[in-house]
């Protein structure tokens, strides 16, 4: 092939392995606290095992409940769809501390400190995960507590809590945990 055929191609490998590589480059944006909070209650849920009475039947849903504030609402929602545990994801919005019947896992978002116990303890009679990022919430009697880390967002594991509401956390889930409190199983 004459050098004058081949010069286009290398041309345009050259344009498209530039852009391909700029691509490479570029980073998706970051993900915004309520996406990562949202990311690690659908983790969390994963390293829970609920009893099978939780489940009304082998096709019902696996409910994720927004409780308190709507800042988190598109975050949660996008989970909405997913598969967990082999069910379709389910997302509750705007549920009331004692409107939450049929939620598997309920994430508390900045619910009044004074109604904090009250909910974790009411939910967990449930049988209902509690998860929130209010200060000091597993000694509220949450189960899983989202607190801020050096770099990142860690987490604290009521093992009390988690056994009143009848749920049995993973191993890894527990050794991931920053702190454990209660005696657990």
């Amino acid at each position: 092939m004459p050098i004058r055929q081949r010069l286009p191609w290398r041309l345009l490998s050259a344009v498209l392995l530039t852009s391909a590589l700029g691509n490479a480059d570029a980073r998706p944006p970051p993900l915004s606290e309520a996406e990562v909070k949202a990311g690690l209650v659908f983790n969390f849920a994963r390293y829970v095992d609920w009893p099978g009475s939780s489940f009304g039947s082998a096709d019902a849903p696996f409910v994720i409940c927004l409780v308190g504030h709507d800042r988190f609402a598109p975050a949660f929602s996008a989970l909405s769809g997913r598969t967990l545990k082999g069910r379709v994801v389910q997302v509750r919005l705007g549920v009331l501390p004692d409107q939450n019947a049929g939620c598997h896992v309920a994430f508390l978002a900045e619910v009044p400190v004074h109604g904090m116990a009250a909910a974790a303890y009411a939910l967990a009679a449930q049988g209902v995960l509690t998860v929130s990022d209010a200060d000091g919430f597993i000694d509220s009697g949450g189960a899983i507590g989202i607190v801020p880390g050096a770099e990142r967002l860690q987490f604290e594991i009521n093992r009390d809590a988690l056994n009143r509401a009848g749920l049995q956390a993973s191993s890894q889930l527990l050794k991931l945990a920053r702190s454990l409190i209660g005696r657990g199983r």
